[in-house]
């Protein structure tokens, strides 16, 4: 069974390719826990409710065009959902290399962060801004 390392992850924030920037990238899908436990119950009774979603980037920071905040301070100013696409590695999607999409709000953007002679990082948040969620497509 093969172990995935992300060496050559590709990270598209609404179509601009920021993944050389980016040191690091989780996905999170998660679901309410909904408790339906009622009198005569030996044990808790779970139910799922709505799900959510988000994706975490930590980004170096560049102010060049069309790199980093070129493209997330439109969109955190914009307030609209755009699109994500995440890939473990570079090359086609396929049933190995999955791209993982959501429609992703910028709800916080803070544009410069770090100490004398340190590289400046930021960590960004996606939410959710659609209704399907995280989404996996293996085939072009």
């Amino acid at each position: 069974m093969a172990k995935t390392i992300l060496r050559d992850c590709v990270i598209l924030i609404d179509g601009v390719d920021l993944s050389d920037h980016a040191s690091s990238v989780t996905i999170n899908s998660e679901k309410d826990d909904i408790d339906l436990t009622s009198f005569g119950n030996a044990m808790h009774v779970h139910g799922v409710g709505l799900g959510d979603a988000s994706i975490e980037v930590d980004f170096f920071q560049d102010f060049g065009a069309a790199s980093v905040h070129a493209t997330l301070s439109p969109i955190y100013d914009a307030g609209e959902a755009v699109p994500i696409v995440i890939t473990p590695a570079e090359g086609a999607i396929s049933a190995t290399n999955p791209g993982i999409t959501m429609d992703g709000l910028l709800m916080s953007y803070t544009p410069l962060g770090g100490s004398v002679g340190e590289a400046s990082t930021m960590s960004v948040t996606f939410q959710n801004g659609g209704d399907a969620g995280i989404t996996y497509d293996v085939a072009p």
